[in-house]
This record gives structure tokens, C-alpha cells and sequence, in this order.
């Protein structure tokens, strides 16, 4: 029992400034207490035959009143002190739990996201596990996932629809080129570094393959905007007209 009570104010430090805080109010409060009730005691009241009637009662709170009326004042600010403080441990407790509960809501979350990424890229056979960096994918897409939001980053977006503006391109080039001319290599290291920028390392390739791997990738973009991002913000990838 003691271990767990120990463990809590090492966990929670604020709950010693609360302690320390309602200890010093009350020693200040029966301190100043006391030295008013031993002056005037001293100055005279002390002299006083010893008796218990209405009267001596009486005649006793009347003295020392500024004395108990300390005590009083004290003991109202030791409840105000103590409420405040408890509304303040409450909400710092509150914020604790609730960072700790956004924590393993990310980790379970990229955890469900990871399993996704090798499950689908296992199903494509012109794409590697090591090519796609889902730790990377995973954090442009949900950036504030770590404080339990769960909403997609206008920085994802841009990066698709900056990897829609390339296929965009291409497609021009292909349909304005002369028979034969489409220049593929600038092509592709348009695809590679924009695909680069959601962690997914592609190299040149033959025109052919290239393609193939293109369009597996591409497939698992969809697929995975499709399940993951529940924003119609997320533009979709275009039609490819090129090869």
C-alpha cells in the first residue's frame, strides 16, 4: 500500500506543491493563532480565577476572539485552498489519462495501419516491403495522431494531388509527343521523387517494367486512401494515358 501511495506522488509532483501548500496555510493559521491568544493572555486575562459558568464562558470568547477568529479564517482558507487544489489535481489528472489514452490509441492505430500496408504490398509482386516506409506514409497522413486526431493532414493531400500534377504531365507529354517520343526517364524520375516524398523509394526501370511496378503502386495508394482516409478532400489518382 505504501509502495502504491509513493508511486502516485512521484507520478503526480503537483499533489506534493497541494500538500505542502495546505501545511504551511495551517501552521501559519494555528502559529498566529496561538501567539495572539498567549499576548493578550499574558497581558492580564491569564490572571484570571479558573471558572466553567456562562459568565467565565462568555467573558473567555470575548477575549480571545481575534485569536478563534484566526483559527476560523484559517480553516476557511484551508477549504478553499483544498478546493481549488483538488479541482486542479482532477484536471491535471484528467490531461494525463487523456494523453496517455491518445498515446496508445496512435500506436494501436499505426499498429492497424502498418498490418495493411505489408498485407496489401504482399499481394503486388512487382513491389518490395522494403520500398514502402510505412512509419513515414503513416505520419503525413494522420501528423497529429499523437494527440488523438485522427484527421487527415492537408500535407497529405497536397502530396497527392502534387503526384496527380506528374501523371497530369505525362499524360500531355503522351498525347501531344510524335510516334515514339515520349521521354519515359524524365517520366519516371518525376513518379520516383514524388512518390519518394510519401516514403515509397522506387529506381529507373525498363519502360515496361516501370509500368507495371507504377501501376501496383498506384493500386495500393488508392487502395489504401480508400480505407484509411475518410476525407473527400483526398483527391483520387488520375487515369494514367501514358506508356
Amino acid at each position: 500500500m505504501n509502495s502504491r501511495i509513493k508511486e502516485t506522488w512521484f507520478r503526480y509532483p503537483y499533489l506534493n506543491y497541494l500538500a505542502t501548500s495546505l501545511f504551511l496555510v495551517a501552521a501559519l493559521g494555528v502559529v498566529f493563532s496561538v501567539a495572539v491568544l498567549m499576548v493578550t493572555g499574558f497581558s492580564g486575562q491569564f490572571s484570571r480565577p479558573l471558572c466553567f459558568n456562562n459568565e467565565c464562558i462568555k467573558k473567555f470568547l470575548e477575549v480571545f476572539d481575534q485569536s478563534f477568529l484566526i483559527l476560523s479564517a484559517t480553516l476557511s482558507l484551508l477549504v478553499g485552498v483544498t478546493t481549488i487544489g483538488g479541482i486542479i489535481v482532477a484536471l491535471m489528472s484528467y490531461l494525463n489519462s487523456a494523453n496517455a489514452t491518445a498515446l496508445t490509441n496512435h500506436i494501436s492505430h499505426f499498429s492497424i495501419f502498418q498490418n495493411y500496408v505489408v498485407a496489401e504490398v504482399s499481394k503486388r509482386n512487382r513491389i518490395s516491403q522494403t520500398s514502402v516506409d510505412a512509419f513515414v506514409w503513416y505520419n503525413l497522413i494522420f501528423s497529429e495522431s499523437r494527440t488523438g486526431r485522427m484527421s487527415v493532414s492537408d500535407s497529405y493531400c497536397g502530396l497527392v494531388s502534387a503526384l496527380n500534377a506528374e501523371i497530369f504531365i505525362s499524360n500531355e507529354q503522351a498525347r501531344t509527343a510524335a510516334q515514339g517520343s515520349f521521354r519515359y526517364m524524365s517520366h519516371q524520375k518525376r513518379i520516383i521523387d514524388s512518390l519518394c516524398s510519401l516514403g515509397i523509394v522506387l529506381s529507373h526501370q525498363p519502360r515496361n517494367e516501370f509500368y507495371e511496378i507504377e501501376d501496383q503502386i498506384f493500386a495500393l495508394i488508392s487502395s489504401l486512401n480508400k480505407s484509411f482516409c475518410y476525407s473527400e478532400k483526398v483527391p483520387k489518382l488520375l487515369k494514367r494515358n501514358y506508356i
